[in-house]
């Protein structure tokens, strides 16, 4: 596996505070003020020293050598799958020669052109950028505007289609702004090529055997709420809510940001947590006390924090082409001159965030022909000025790379630079520290970056050691670059927050609750580019009586070809919005049929009956649509409802309806076995014609399994019962995770409403 912006406007409040904390924590800052032009590529970044003011410079056509062929040279990556949706999509192209061999210098920054057109829309809104790398291999990146269907990218060389092009995304090709969640956790991962795993979860989360969201509630803000800034979220059927405790929250627009972009792409599990919106990792205790969850950004050996990608690196990967300049993909374009030309000094500038890089200022001025190290900000340590000065102008990052050696050493915490200088072409002396980001522990020393001790005292000799076995030096560096280019990418980012979040839920042993406080965080609206989610959801008012009940439809993208309805709903205790009535409609509107769910909460069964009549009475009347089969079913006490509505249904009309869907059919109370023949009348009343499906689970305490057998074999309808092995009565298992029963469920659904229409 291996990104510049959009028109942006001003800032105020919280976030014009978060921008100038950003400037003074010696980190990159920076926007495009209200522009939208691909040439305005020059974007100021202060703070840390860290600028890209004036770096995007011409690169003159490369001398005579190797020249592609159209046919051999290969086009790969992310932006050419129509699922994976990111802010900024992107690809390869690796320049091979007509003999087969890869081209390892540039040909030419022009060489390639790239056109993204859709067949079905006169005009696309797509920035392209072709990004040459300068290694013979060149980084496409697009940002979508709009959702389009049907789009073709042209890769041409010399008006040459190139490889496999054009390639074609079929279907609706989501823009980042588009709310369309897949509604199956495990479907989106693989559609994203997440890996099975990332280690540092797995470490941050193994010291909790399990999470308490109702005690951590009450907990967390009595103990860090009054000195720390923090911000307590809940995710509830794909919304977000939140909380701030503390001063200085201005950086939860980072937090809010992820939580938003990544509920657009994937229906999140109901969670609960606390992130900390200071430097500083909070959770001090040791394991075998009574520790607290807290999601950082930094961790460290001497904390118990649950690590999450840095808001900096986060941030770069949902504005990338928008409102910033530094970002994975716009590195790898601006990567300094060939190693042989760089400069063979270590060089670093930033402020005076760290005693260590007051130290390594000193040591510069001693030594000047192996380090460059300067301040551009002082901060901290005002009162050293005159021994550490005088300050130095800001200095392009991208300028960085005209040198080989990078230091990275620790400002306040661990230094948020770290992921560029991989990316780059040089090679990173790296500090040893207690402090971490989420991909640090991957790192391996001598492999991917030189270490140097925390009191930079073998710097010098590191240094030496360097020039002396450049080549092995140069493997180094490539190995960095290569880790960065495989694992912080922006796939790789949400890949890691969804994966963190799905880990987490797991261990929550209460619900998750909308907390008095907390208020709800909106997605953005898009009135003037709004897209139609091919999942697509109309909430509606279904008349009964002189009330309404509410409902939903979910539905395809092409209407006409939509013949088939099944309408659900949910069981004693919830309404339609439940999770497994969601997925099951959002799996059925992606295998071509409509889904209409609704709530009524009366507990009296005939009430529940009439509603139900009333919503499929609804249905029929949709002039939409033009449906020619219905299933009716439902969770719990809603399938009692549809089994109840279609006997009645039968008595008046053969065709009325085409099947029934009991999920976790309720036969008797728990504990209460005699109920049995009560709640099965209607089973047994439905007509020999009649399919009926019920999904249940073998450990289903309203469900015994022996009586249900005999109901079964004593009911005159076509039957087929799917048995969820270790299932409770709400479908889930233990040591399983809740997207992966509902995928089993679902797929158990759709493909027996197929066999009924053979």
């Amino acid at each position: 596996m291996e990104g510049m912006k959009v028109a942006a406007s001003g800032v105020v409040g919280e976030l014009a505070r978060a921008r100038i904390a950003l400037d003074e924590r010696g980190q990159r800052t920076g926007r495009a003020g209200g522009t939208n032009c691909p040439n305005d590529d020059h974007l100021i970044f202060d703070g840390d020293g860290l600028s890209t003011e004036g770096s995007y410079v011409n690169i003159p056509a490369a001398e005579a050598g190797p020249i592609p062929s159209a046919a051999k040279t290969l086009v790969w990556g992310p932006g050419l799958e129509t699922d994976i949706v990111l802010p900024a999509r992107f690809f390869y192209i690796q320049a091979v020669d007509s003999s087969g061999r890869n081209l390892t210098t540039s040909p030419g920054e022009k060489t390639f052109e790239v056109k993204i057109v859709s067949t079905v829309e006169d005009f696309t809104r797509i920035w392209i950028q072709v990004l040459d790398r300068q290694d013979g291999s060149f980084l496409v990146r697009y940002r979508m505007y709009a959702t389009y269907r049907d789009i073709h990218i042209h890769v041409l060389l010399k008006n040459k289609h190139v490889a496999k092009s054009p390639f074609i995304l079929k279907g609706p090709v989501y823009h980042e702004g588009c709310d369309c969640p897949e509604s199956s956790g495990s479907v989106w991962e693989a559609n994203m090529h997440c890996p099975q795993s990332f280690p540092q979860i797995d470490r941050d989360l193994a010291l909790y055997a399990s999470v308490d969201p109702d005690r951590n509630a009450q907990e967390i803000p009595q103990r860090f709420g009054q000195r720390q800034s923090l911000c307590h979220y809940t995710v509830k059927d794909n919304k977000v809510y939140v909380q701030t405790f503390g001063e200085h929250v201005g950086f939860r627009i980072f937090m809010d940001s992820i939580l938003l972009s990544l509920s657009r792409k994937v229906w999140l599990p109901d969670i609960e947590f606390f992130v900390n919106l200071g430097d500083w990792p909070l959770e001090k205790r040791k394991p075998t006390e009574n520790i607290h969850p807290i999601f950082s950004w930094c961790g460290s050996n001497n904390t118990r924090d649950i690590v999450m990608p840095t808001y900096d690196l986060t941030e770069s990967v949902l504005e990338t082409m928008g409102r910033v300049s530094l970002d994975m993909m716009s590195v790898q374009a601006n990567t300094g001159p060939p190693w042989p030309e760089k400069n063979a000094t270590a060089f670093w500038r930033g402020r005076d965030s760290r005693q260590e890089r007051l130290e390594l200022v000193k040591l510069s001025r001693a030594h000047p022909n192996m380090i460059d190290a300067a301040f551009t900000n002082f901060f901290f340590f005002k009162h050293d000025e005159s021994l550490y000065g005088p300050l130095v102008k800001h200095v392009s990052f991208f300028d960085f790379f005209k040198y080989k050696y990078q230091i990275n050493i620790d400002g306040t915490v661990a230094a948020y630079r770290l992921p560029y200088l991989l990316a780059g072409d040089s090679v990173v002396l790296k500090q040893d520290s207690s402090y971490y980001e989420h991909f640090y522990n991957e790192l391996r020393p001598w492999e991917h970056y030189i270490p140097i001790r925390a009191d930079l005292g073998d710097l010098l000799e590191k240094i030496q050691w360097a020039r002396d076995h450049d080549e092995e030096v140069k493997k180094i560096a490539l190995a960095g670059q290569q880790f960065a280019r495989n694992n912080l990418m922006g796939d790789r980012i949400f890949c890691y927050y969804y994966r963190l979040f799905q880990e987490y839920a797991k261990l929550q042993v209460t619900e998750p609750k909308i907390r008095e406080g907390m208020e709800h965080v909106e997605q953005p609206s898009d009135d003037l580019f709004p897209c139609y989610c091919h999942r697509m959801k109309d909430t509606v008012k279904v008349p009964f009586g002189t009330k309404y009940v509410d409902a939903a439809l979910c539905y395809p993208t092409s209407v006409k070809d939509v013949h088939t309805a099944v309408i659900l709903t949910h069981g004693a205790g919830g309404d339609m919005n439940f999770r497994h009535l969601v997925s099951l409609a959002h799996a059925l509107a992606a295998h071509g049929f409509l889904c209409l769910r609704f709530t009524c909460k009366g507990l009296n069964l005939g009430y529940r009956v009439k509603a139900y009549r009333a919503v499929l009475d609804y249905l029929k009347s949709l002039q939409k649509f033009t449906i020619k089969r219905i299933f009716i079913g439902g969770r719990s006490m809603g399938s009692r409802a549809a089994a109840a509505l279609a006997r009645q249904l039968s008595d008046e009309s053969e065709d009325a309806v085409q099947g029934v869907i009991c999920l976790s059919f309720p036969l008797h109370p728990p504990a209460q076995t005699h109920a049995h023949q009560q709640r099965s009348e209607d089973l047994k009343g439905l007509p020999e014609h009649m399919p009926v499906l019920f999904v249940s689970g073998t450990e289903d305490n309203m469900c015994d399994r022996v009586l249900f057998d005999g109901i079964v074999k004593e009911m005159k309808a076509q039957v087929e019962v799917f048995w969820l092995k270790g299932g409770s009565h709400g479908l889930t298992v233990k040591g399983r995770s809740e997207d992966s029963v509902l995928d089993e469920v679902n797929l158990q659904v759709f493909t027996w409403i197929s066999k009924q229409e053979a």
